[in-house]
């Protein structure tokens, strides 16, 4: 692991990403569940293994959802620099993030 990626928790209730801030932060969920909210709704429910942050990441625009925790969180988190760096450096990895982020927003 490098330092570029670091761990962190949150407590049921905290607001990990809030729609319409700037994004800075990948994340990875490693225990818990988080709720992901688009203009109030409740867009879907995620846990382990699940990743959230990536669409403001690799657009560059505001976060498209709010992530709220459910549950205590443990998560891994990645600053924008590294991420875009190992995601955009492949070719393969790069056409597979475009499709993740135009099938979260569609």
């Amino acid at each position: 692991m490098t330092k570029d990626v670091f761990p962190l928790e949150a407590a049921a209730g905290d607001v990990l990403i809030r729609e319409g801030d700037r994004g800075d932060l990948f994340y990875v969920i490693v225990e818990g569940e988080v709720e992901i909210t688009r203009a109030g709704t409740l867009v879907s429910e995620q846990g382990p293994g699940a990743y959230v942050g990536e669409i403001a990441l690799l657009r560059d625009v505001p976060r498209t959802a709010s992530v709220i925790a459910k549950t205590p969180l443990r998560l891994l988190a990645l600053e924008r620099e590294p991420f875009l760096l190992a995601v955009t450096g492949h070719p393969g990895s790069h056409e597979a993030a475009s499709a993740v982020t135009s099938a979260r927003m569609g």
